[in-house]
């Protein structure tokens, strides 16, 4: 069995990679609800599973032209929401996709140091694994 390779895996919006990425994530969690009765016995909790929620999170180096980023900037200012792509694009490997927003942006200037930014995607709606065609 072969490993993804963690370089190729990218976070894409509109067909094109959120550029200088040094580490792309993406976060799947569940919401449960606890479902013990007085009938339960023992000290364990019984759990159903009652939603999902995916976050995802660009972090990378940032340019210095006012054109690395402003598209980025507008988008999140206006909550505009787009669709987004989590992939190598080789065919036949694992593709996550769905849509959402920015929630936030982070700059990071240490002294002697590269700056840093990080984008987190908030996802509305499913997530969708497929292979990517």
């Amino acid at each position: 069995m072969a490993v993804q390779d963690g370089r190729s895996l990218r976070i894409m919006i509109g067909g094109s990679a959120i550029l200088l990425a040094t580490s792309c994530s993406l976060s799947i969690t569940g919401d449960t609800l606890e479902t013990a009765t007085k009938d339960s016995t023992g000290k364990w909790k019984n759990k159903v599973l009652s939603g999902l929620s995916a976050t995802l999170t660009h972090s990378g180096l940032l340019g210095v032209l006012n054109a690395d980023i402003a598209a980025h900037w507008t988008s999140l200012v206006a909550g505009t929401e787009f669709t987004w792509e989590f992939t190598d694009g080789v065919a036949t490997h694992n593709k996550w996709a769905g849509t959402g927003f920015f929630s936030g942006m982070s700059v990071e200037a240490p002294d002697l140091q590269n700056v840093t930014l990080e984008l987190p995607i908030e996802v509305t709606g499913e997530v969708t694994l497929t292979a990517e065609v």
